[in-house]
Formats: C-alpha cells, sequence, structure tokens
C-alpha cells in the first residue's frame, strides 16, 4: 500500500491506537497487580520478576526493532506483534502458576515492544505543520489509555476476575490489527542507506547483561546483607556485558545502534528526564491503588475512576502544555513546575487518613495525572530530540524506549520494596499494642471494648485487630512513599536549578 492523501485520518488513528494498546495493558497490569498476584500465587518478588523478564525481553525487541522493519516492513512487523501480543495475553488469562504469567508477560513483551516506537516513527511520514496533528495523536493515545486502564480495571476485577484483563484484550487488539493493515505503509518513513546489523553475539551480551541486572536489582532488597558478594559479583557482570554491547556497537562499521550519530549532552540529559518521570509513574501506578483500596478503604471502582477521570484531565494540561512549549520553547521552566505538582502531591497524600473524602483525593490526583505527568515527559519529548535528523531519529527513540521498559520495571520493584519493608515495619510497631491502632481504645469518652480484644478475645475479634492492623500498616507505608516524592521533587529541583545548559 503506497501512502495516499485519503488514508491520513486513519494513519492518525493507527499512531493514537498502536500506543493505546501498549499502554492500556501496562496500567491494568499494575492497577491490579495484587489480584493478579493472589490469582496465580505470586508472592511480591515474583512479581516484580515478571515485570524483569518482561522488561529484558521488550529491551532486545526495541533495540532490534529497525533491523526488523528492514526484514519484514512495516505493516507485516506491527501486525506479527499484535499476533504475539494477543497470544501472550491468552496465556496470561489462562496463568495458574507464576511461571505460566512470566511466560505469558514475556510473550506480551516480544509484541508490545514494538508498539510505543512504531507509532512515533509513522510521525515522521509527515512534514512540517502537518506533522503536529500526527505527533499529538500519540501523546492523546497515551492519555486515554491512562484514563481508561483503571476505569477498565476496576469493573473486570470487582464484576469477574483478574484473568479478564488479558481477554478484553483480544477485541481491542482485532481492532487495531484492522486499522493497521489498511493504514501503516510497508515501508520505513526515513529510509537508511546503511541497513542495521544484528549481531548475534552483542544481542546475547545484551540480553544476559539487562536480565541480570533487573534481577540484582530485584534479589537486592532480601538477599543485600547475607548474600552482599554473588550479588555485587552479578552487577559487576551485567555492567560489564552492558558496557561490551555498548563499545561494540560504538565502534563497528555497521552497528544495531548508530549511538555515536545522535548522542549529545542534550540527549542523554533528555534522558535522564524521562526516566525520572517514567520511574514515579511506574512506581505510582503500583502503590496508588493499593493506598486508596487497602489503605484508605475506598471500593475497587471507586478507585478505578478517580484514577481515570483524573488521568483524562491531562488532555487539558496537554493542550495547555503544546501551546505554551510553541510560543515559549525553554524547558526548564516547565520541569520545575512538573516537580512543583509532584511536591505538592506528595505532600497534601501523605496526610491522608480514612477520613478523606473521594473529592479531596481525586484533585489531589490531578497534580500528578493532570499537571506532573505530561508537563515532565511533554517538556522531556520536546528537548530530548531536538536537533537529532530524520534519518537517525528511530535509532535515538529506540535507545529511549529501551530506558522506559528498564525504569518500568524498576518502577514496579521499588514500589514492592516499599510496601513490603515500610508495611513490615509500620505491622510490628502497630502489632506491639492496641492503643498504637486506636489510640483511645478502652479510655473513658469511648466504648469500654468496642472489638472485644481485652477479655477472652473471639476468633473473629482478633481477626478484627489483624485486618484492622494490616490496613493501618499499608496506609503508613505508603505515606511513606508520598514523603519520599517530596524530597525526590525537592532534590532534582535544585539539582535542575544549577544546570547551566538546559535552556
Amino acid at each position: 500500500m503506497s501512502f495516499r492523501l485519503s488514508s491520513l485520518s486513519l494513519h492518525h488513528a493507527s499512531i493514537l491506537l498502536i500506543v493505546f494498546l501498549e499502554y492500556l495493558q501496562t496500567i491494568m497490569v499494575s492497577f491490579a497487580s495484587s489480584y493478579i498476584s493472589g490469582g496465580v500465587d505470586a508472592a511480591p518478588e515474583e512479581f516484580s520478576l515478571a515485570a524483569a523478564c518482561y522488561a529484558t525481553v521488550a529491551v532486545v525487541a526495541i533495540l532490534a526493532h529497525r533491523w526488523l522493519v528492514q526484514q519484514l516492513g512495516y505493516r507485516r512487523l506491527l501486525r506479527l506483534s499484535l499476533l504475539a501480543f494477543a497470544a501472550g495475553a491468552v496465556v496470561c488469562a489462562l496463568s495458574d502458576s507464576v511461571t505460566q504469567f512470566i511466560m505469558g508477560r514475556m510473550i506480551q513483551a516480544c509484541g508490545g515492544a514494538a508498539f510505543f516506537t512504531a507509532s512515533r516513527v509513522q510521525v515522521l511520514h509527515y512534514q512540517g505543520r502537518d506533522r503536529i496533528p500526527a505527533m499529538l495523536s500519540m501523546p492523546v493515545g497515551i492519555t486515554l489509555a491512562s484514563a481508561l486502564a483503571p476505569i477498565l480495571a476496576s469493573w473486570l476485577v470487582g464484576g469477574y476476575s483478574w484473568r479478564a484483563l488479558f481477554w478484553v484484550m483480544l477485541p481491542f487488539t482485532l481492532i487495531v490489527d484492522q486499522v493497521v493493515a489498511h493504514a501503516v505503509p510497508e515501508r520505513e518513513p526515513v529510509e537508511n542507506e546503511h541497513p542495521d546489523q544484528l549481531h548475534p553475539w552483542g544481542i546475547l551480551a545484551l540480553t544476559l547483561g539487562v536480565f541480570m541486572l533487573q534481577f540484582v536489582l530485584e534479589r537486592s532488597r532480601y538477599d543485600l546483607f547475607s548474600d552482599f558478594l554473588p550479588l555485587f559479583i552479578g552487577t559487576v557482570l551485567a555492567v560489564g556485558l552492558l558496557l561490551g554491547y555498548l563499545w561494540h556497537d560504538w565502534q563497528s562499521a555497521s552497528p544495531l545502534i548508530t549511538y555515536a550519530q545522535f548522542s549529545s549532552y542534550r540527549y542523554w540529559l533528555g534522558l535522564c528526564m524521562y526516566f525520572f518521570g517514567y520511574l514515579v509513574i511506574s512506581t505510582s501506578n503500583y502503590i496508588l491503588p493499593l493506598f486508596m483500596v487497602q489503605g484508605l478503604g475506598f471500593a475497587v471502582q471507586t478507585t478505578g475512576w478517580a484514577l481515570g477521570l483524573s488521568s483524562l484531565s491531562g488532555l487539558v494540561a496537554l493542550s495547555i502544555h503544546f501551546r505554551l512549549m510553541m510560543r515559549w520553547p525553554m524547558l526548564k521552566p516547565y520541569l520545575l513546575v512538573s516537580l512543583l505538582s509532584l511536591f505538592c502531591f506528595g505532600w497534601l497524600t501523605s496526610r491522608f487518613s480514612e477520613e478523606v473524602t473521594l473529592l479531596h483525593i481525586g484533585g489531589v490526583l490531578l497534580l500528578l495525572n493532570g499537571v506532573f505527568m505530561p508537563f515532565a515527559l511533554g517538556t522531556a519529548a520536546a528537548g530530548t530530540f531536538r536537533g537529532i535528523s530524520d534519518k537517525v531519529f528511530t535509532h535515538a527513540y529506540q535507545v529511549k524506549n529501551s530506558m522506559r521498559e528498564v525504569a518500568n520495571a524498576m518502577g514496579i520493584s521499588l514500589a514492592t520494596i516499599i510496601v513490603q519493608m515500610r508495611g513490615n515495619l509500620h505491622y510490628s510497631r502497630l502489632a506491639e499494642s492496641t492503643t498504637s491502632i486506636y489510640p483511645n481504645y478502652g479510655n473513658a469518652g469511648s466504648p469500654t471494648d468496642p472489638w472485644g480484644l481485652l477479655d477472652h478475645p473471639s476468633t473473629s475479634a482478633l481477626a478484627r485487630l489483624s485486618t484492622e492492623v494490616s490496613r493501618q500498616s499499608t496506609l503508613l507505608a505508603c505515606q511513606d512513599y508520598f514523603w519520599g516524592l517530596c524530597l525526590v521533587a525537592v532534590v532534582s529541583a535544585v539539582l535542575l536549578s544549577m544546570q547551566k545548559r538546559l535552556a
């Protein structure tokens, strides 16, 4: 199919839907992590291992993206990727064990890894002002997926089961496949005179290095003190493999990724901004549902709607940010605004208790989903690729997306570390005395023994106590995370202010 004017609107839809599909599944899995873990009997470290395996496969597939396009053509690659994505969803939906679930997510990664890069590269088919609506299709797709994912996930796990999170992807995938079949050109938007070369030993080093690094990060919270030496050796080996892969591609006359042609201070600084934004969003997507459902006691459907509608407000912020950037194309002021919103979000959320209203928490969520996300990631997008030619843009974007997968996996690992370690600490402190949980328990002005704990407590009273201790420990662990966000925002703002080369 040649790229015709009559297919432009459908092509814009393909750009939107391709990235929509990947974001929808990723956020739904994060939202329903506790339900999925319970369904496949996965411990927290096993669930984060699934994220690490997904990231490992995705990183390799992303870095080989253009080579695959040159072998298969864009439309064929995307349709095969959609088939793999759907097949992985089926395996996940039928999983009865952690191993099966991890295999399903790895199969999904083989397909889903192509979506984000393909969506952005399709924009290169346009030039001048025609590129603007195509470019805006991508963040609109991301925002719509971020809004729909928690709403849909809460409805599915509340009314059906966690397996429905994956079954529902089949009709979505079929729709996207039909749009891709009719709208996406087979050829690359910008041809490369020197085709990419896939070096088997380099890919092997990359695969082993990424997985080993993810595995070490995932295990460090359990074995850091008891098995420090194996973890240290694993870290050194992982870094050595990754540096070896980078050195090989940098020196090669026919590399898989032409790093030397797009490497610059602005580019690598932009990747740091991207990494920070993705890490915060990934961690928050995991922690917020736990905080609202298990900590504050909101219904799962209510939580889904609150998170979804606050994400939908990102469309307004996206429009405002784009218009401001068109008139004042500076980076630092917008990044400082995003960090201010992150600080305010962390500070306000850390003060929430079970008495908080839905209206109050919904308003605070706007700071994260409606201000931080579009301003942080939108500014990073505007600055990172400035000055990079279309001929090497695909490679530069592949590197950025491989970093995104690592950041997402690290975010889930970090979230499980915080919830487990801080939750256990608070649980042990709360369990030391009933008055730690209920300060006025048994005192004047309150029922003498409302839970029946003071004299021969029944099994139901002890179960209620255990539930309350667990709820409060989860609440306090999440509040620790939000306090940490405040500190991170302040430190990041100080470091950002010190950057002299960032306009």
